[in-house]
Protein backbone atom coordinates (compact mmCIF):
# COMPACT_ATOMS: atom_id res chain seq x y z
CA UNK A 1 0.00 0.00 0.00
CA UNK A 2 1.50 3.21 -1.20
CA UNK A 3 1.50 5.88 1.53
CA UNK A 4 -0.61 9.26 -0.45
CA UNK A 5 1.60 12.37 0.17
CA UNK A 6 -1.57 14.83 1.05
CA UNK A 7 -0.93 14.72 4.58
CA UNK A 8 1.06 18.04 5.07
CA UNK A 9 4.49 17.77 6.21
CA UNK A 10 5.40 18.94 9.75
CA UNK A 11 7.44 22.39 10.46
CA UNK A 12 10.35 20.41 11.67
CA UNK A 13 10.85 18.43 8.98
CA UNK A 14 10.55 20.86 6.10
CA UNK A 15 14.09 21.71 5.67
CA UNK A 16 13.72 18.14 4.19
CA UNK A 17 10.92 18.04 1.86
CA UNK A 18 11.46 21.37 0.74
CA UNK A 19 14.46 20.46 -0.79
CA UNK A 20 13.40 16.81 -1.84
CA UNK A 21 9.61 16.80 -1.74
CA UNK A 22 7.67 14.57 0.65
CA UNK A 23 7.54 11.07 -1.49
CA UNK A 24 11.43 11.42 -1.18
CA UNK A 25 11.68 12.63 2.16
CA UNK A 26 9.17 9.39 3.43
CA UNK A 27 11.87 6.95 1.18
CA UNK A 28 14.96 8.80 3.31
CA UNK A 29 12.91 8.21 6.72
CA UNK A 30 11.84 4.91 6.38
CA UNK A 31 15.75 3.86 5.01
CA UNK A 32 17.79 5.96 7.59
CA UNK A 33 15.53 7.95 10.06
CA UNK A 34 16.88 8.50 13.45
CA UNK A 35 20.33 8.34 12.31
CA UNK A 36 23.05 10.92 10.77
CA UNK A 37 23.89 10.24 7.76
CA UNK A 38 26.98 11.85 4.96
CA UNK A 39 25.78 13.47 2.03
CA UNK A 40 28.40 13.44 -0.85
CA UNK A 41 29.40 16.54 -2.44
CA UNK A 42 29.60 14.38 -5.46
CA UNK A 43 26.08 12.85 -5.96
CA UNK A 44 26.19 9.52 -8.50
CA UNK A 45 23.85 6.85 -8.84
CA UNK A 46 25.44 5.00 -5.81
CA UNK A 47 25.45 7.62 -3.25
CA UNK A 48 21.96 8.19 -4.53
CA UNK A 49 20.83 4.56 -3.80
CA UNK A 50 22.92 4.72 -0.40
CA UNK A 51 20.79 7.92 0.87
CA UNK A 52 17.73 5.70 -0.47
CA UNK A 53 16.54 8.60 -2.69
CA UNK A 54 15.93 9.17 -6.36
CA UNK A 55 18.59 10.35 -8.82
CA UNK A 56 17.32 14.15 -9.21
CA UNK A 57 16.21 14.53 -5.29
CA UNK A 58 19.67 13.26 -4.00
CA UNK A 59 21.41 15.47 -6.35
CA UNK A 60 19.39 18.35 -4.94
CA UNK A 61 19.80 17.02 -1.43
CA UNK A 62 23.51 17.21 -2.24
CA UNK A 63 23.34 20.97 -3.52
CA UNK A 64 22.42 21.83 0.19
CA UNK A 65 23.77 19.52 2.31
CA UNK A 66 26.95 18.16 0.35
CA UNK A 67 29.90 17.47 2.96
CA UNK A 68 27.81 17.19 5.63
CA UNK A 69 26.31 14.73 8.29
CA UNK A 70 22.52 15.24 8.29
CA UNK A 71 20.23 13.56 10.90
CA UNK A 72 17.52 11.96 9.63
CA UNK A 73 14.35 12.42 11.83
CA UNK A 74 11.74 10.06 12.46
CA UNK A 75 8.80 11.52 11.79
CA UNK A 76 7.00 9.24 13.15
CA UNK A 77 3.66 11.32 13.74
CA UNK A 78 3.88 12.56 10.43
CA UNK A 79 4.23 8.70 9.24
CA UNK A 80 1.07 7.23 11.10
CA UNK A 81 -1.06 9.72 9.49
CA UNK A 82 0.53 9.19 6.14
CA UNK A 83 -0.43 5.30 6.44
CA UNK A 84 -3.26 5.98 7.92
CA UNK A 85 -4.35 7.88 4.72
CA UNK A 86 -3.44 5.31 2.67
CA UNK A 87 -5.55 2.92 4.15
CA UNK A 88 -2.73 0.78 6.33
CA UNK A 89 -4.22 -0.82 9.64
CA UNK A 90 -3.85 0.39 13.12
CA UNK A 91 -1.76 -2.95 13.73
CA UNK A 92 0.12 -2.77 10.39
CA UNK A 93 1.17 0.81 11.20
CA UNK A 94 2.23 -0.06 14.54
CA UNK A 95 4.28 -3.03 13.18
CA UNK A 96 6.17 -1.09 10.67
CA UNK A 97 6.56 1.86 12.86
CA UNK A 98 7.37 -0.27 15.96
CA UNK A 99 4.81 1.09 17.88
CA UNK A 100 1.94 -0.12 19.86
CA UNK A 101 -1.61 0.11 18.41
CA UNK A 102 -2.38 2.07 21.32
CA UNK A 103 0.59 5.19 20.42
CA UNK A 104 -1.00 4.85 16.72
CA UNK A 105 -4.17 5.53 17.79
CA UNK A 106 -3.06 8.36 20.22
CA UNK A 107 -1.31 9.74 17.57
CA UNK A 108 -4.58 9.82 15.24
CA UNK A 109 -6.44 11.78 17.99
CA UNK A 110 -4.14 13.87 18.80
CA UNK A 111 -4.09 15.14 15.41
CA UNK A 112 -7.97 14.96 15.49
CA UNK A 113 -8.32 12.33 13.24
CA UNK A 114 -10.23 10.01 15.78
CA UNK A 115 -11.90 6.57 14.76
CA UNK A 116 -14.63 4.41 16.25
CA UNK A 117 -13.95 1.42 18.16
CA UNK A 118 -14.89 -0.79 15.19
CA UNK A 119 -12.41 1.05 12.61
CA UNK A 120 -9.64 -0.20 14.50
CA UNK A 121 -8.57 -3.58 12.50
CA UNK A 122 -9.41 -1.82 8.99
Amino acid sequence: MKPQHTVPAPAEIHWLTDIIGAAAALAMIEAHGGTRIYVPKEINQNSAARLALPLPAARRLGEEYGGEHILVPIARAWRVRLYRAAGMTYPAIARKLGITERAVGRILTDAGLTISQGDLFR
